[in-house]
């Protein structure tokens, strides 16, 4: 069994502006294949009202979303000041100011989750396998959730066909630490979480974990 690798990646940051930078070009340029699964899932859920960002990054999504749906509005959390400051940059370039915001926290402090308010769906994508307490971490963002709201988490799977390439770059360090769909049914099932769905995405080596509250 080719078990999670976590060892140099778990603590992974974006710090530094210039770091920030380029992870935001990156992503950005990479948003329509990179976030594609995820908004087919969110165009299906058509969920209207108030939205939550968790691992919200540079901005790019956000957007993406405020953009296509006009009835919504996007807080948006991450654990790197620098990526915050630069994707308010960007959202403000855009003209959406009114309707995203972003602000630093980790979603695994008790605290933050009293400033943060409840929400029609909370949303998080390629944050997972970097919670260093998943169970927790996903309790929390439960906690956030309005009665008939949705939590959904995109990330990616753990496949072998490419946790076995020989390269230490990101996304192959993000493969090897990812989960395989029974480890996330066995940890949603360890904290009592009954009405959900995990279906992987092509091509394979993506899935959204869907839960209903």
């Amino acid at each position: 069994m080719f078990k999670r690798i976590i060892e140099d990646h778990q603590g992974e940051c974006f710090s530094g502006i210039e770091n920030a930078m380029e992870y935001a070009e990156r992503v950005e340029n990479a948003s329509k294949m990179r976030f594609r699964g995820f908004l087919k899932k969110l165009n299906a859920l058509d969920i209207k009202g108030n939205y939550l960002e968790i691992g919200a990054g540079s901005g790019v999504l956000a957007v993406e979303i405020a953009e296509k749906y006009q009835n919504i509005s996007i807080k948006g959390v991450d654990v790197s000041p620098d990526l915050v400051s630069i994707a308010n940059k960007y959202i403000e370039k855009k003209n959406l100011e009114s309707r995203i915001k972003f602000i630093s926290g980790n979603i695994e402090n008790d605290k933050l989750l009293e400033e943060l308010g409840k929400y029609d769906l909370v949303y998080s994508t390629f944050s997972l396998h970097h919670f260093e307490n998943p169970e927790k971490a996903i309790k929390n963002l439960l906690k956030l959730v309005k009665d008939n709201g949705v939590l959904l988490i995109y990330d990616l799977k753990r496949v072998w066909w490419l946790y076995w390439v020989p390269k230490q770059n990101g996304f192959f360090k993000s493969i090897r630490a990812s989960y395989m769909p029974n480890e996330i049914k066995n940890i949603l099932n360890n904290i009592g979480i009954k009405n959900y769905e995990v279906k992987g995405i092509f091509p394979f080596f993506l899935q959204n974990i869907t839960i209903w509250k």
